[in-house]
């Protein structure tokens, strides 16, 4: 088992830290404490009293306490560490010897601690609370407070890792640009480096390693360039999405700028869609912002990012509510527009990105006319023009009216 980094306890006199640290485990225990004045040795010894209880009546019983602290040796204590135990004992009239080390017995007296207790004719009770010990108590939780009072560094420590780990969890609960976040107040610089390097993004093919690696420098910390963008476009595509998942991780608001960039400068129409599809990841990505990057992508890559906005607008049946048809008017009295399907939708760009459609759907209608009133349906069909306001809605310009 692991144990405690012992010299974070080192004081002047040496031990005295240590003796602290037994006294409150003691008192924490339940024990009377009391001290014994400080010997020749310089040292100072611990009285604990405690009542053991049998089956008929509790006897109290006096241990003395010896700390020995050879953290900076990492030395055994020795017989000639802790003298004579039997004459100690007597002297200070106790029952027992208890040694609080920060390292652990040596052999010979070990044995020594173990015939005391094994007399028959004058038995001594003796225990050792040595490193491991007194690391299992620290680390429980009835001691915590002492932990963080004696040993900061290891607090410390451990407070790191369990934020490293708690790091972990949540970063497999939220969205990447969210990891990015957290790493930039959780990880230093040089470890979210580490992460971007080739070897790590992209391990099946060394010319994309080189390539990743030559990229880094151009983009951590740098303004976007077109020297950067050139060898980005040069990157398989498998390699590209794995590299841009690590920078997103590492590094979100570099990975944000060139990725803007990126499809602000490309001609490729299926990079760009790809690129926007990440860049809606970031709230900065307005929809302002990524209708005039759209601008630049061809036909088929627009419908393949908004035909469903475009039709979901022309279907609504609220949308044509606020609409003044007049073929539609001069159906009957009272109409009511049901079964709106929108198709044949078709994309162009011209400052802006503009859509055409055919609408079709069917018209209730009825006149209230007393006995003389009717009703029917028909279907109507509109060649819708128009162009998109947001990614939310639509704005028609033209609405033609086709039979």
């Amino acid at each position: 088992m692991a144990t405690l980094d012992f010299s974070e306890l080192s004081s002047k006199p040496t031990g005295e830290n240590l003796e602290g640290l037994v006294r409150l485990i003691g008192e924490r225990l339940g024990l009377a404490v009391s001290w014994t004045g400080r010997g020749a040795d310089q040292g100072r010894d611990l009285i604990f009293t405690e009542t053991q209880t049998g089956q008929i009546g509790s006897t109290p019983v006096r241990w003395l306490v010896s700390c020995k602290d050879n953290s900076k040796t990492n030395q055994s204590v020795s017989e000639q560490d802790v003298g004579s135990v039997l004459d100690k004992v007597r002297q200070h009239n106790c029952d027992g010897f208890l040694l609080a080390t920060t390292t652990t017995v040596g052999t010979a007296l070990k044995a020594k601690l173990d015939a005391l207790q094994s007399n028959p004719q004058d038995p001594v009770q003796t225990r050792v609370w040595d490193r491991f010990a007194i690391t299992s108590m620290l680390l429980s939780e009835q001691f915590a407070d002492l932990l963080r009072q004696f040993f900061p560094r290891e607090m410390a420590k451990n407070a790191a890792i369990e934020i490293e780990a708690a790091r972990k969890r949540i970063e497999k609960s939220v969205p990447r640009v969210v990891v990015g976040a957290l790493r930039l107040h959780l990880m230093p610089h040089q470890e979210r480096l580490q992460l971007v390097r080739g070897i790590n993004v992209w391990p099946h093919d060394f010319d994309q390693q080189t390539l990743i690696d030559q990229i880094v420098p151009k983009v951590i910390a740098q303004n976007p360039n077109d020297l950067a963008i050139r060898q980005i476009q040069q990157l398989h595509f498998d390699a590209f999405l794995a590299f841009t998942d690590h920078l997103i991780r590492s590094f979100p608001n570099d990975a944000y700028r060139h990725l803007l960039h990126l499809a602000q400068k490309d001609d490729d129409s299926s990079r760009i869609y790809n690129v926007i599809k990440i860049l809606r990841e970031f709230e900065q990505f307005t929809d302002e912002v990524e209708l005039s990057v759209a601008a630049r992508c061809d036909q088929e890559t627009l419908w393949e990012l908004y035909d469903d906005l475009v039709l979901l607008n022309l279907t609504d049946e609220t949308f044509w509510d606020q609409h003044t048809l007049w073929e539609i008017e001069r159906f009957h009295e009272f109409t009511e527009i049901k079964n709106i399907e929108a198709d044949e939708v078709e994309f162009a760009t011209d400052d802006g990105v503009l859509f055409t459609a055919m609408v079709h759907f069917d018209v209730y209608g009825s006149t209230d006319d007393g006995d003389n009133g009717y009703s029917g349906n028909e279907t109507f069909a509109y060649r819708v023009t128009g162009h998109l306001e947001s990614l939310q809605s639509i704005v028609v310009t033209d609405i033609a009216f086709r039979r």
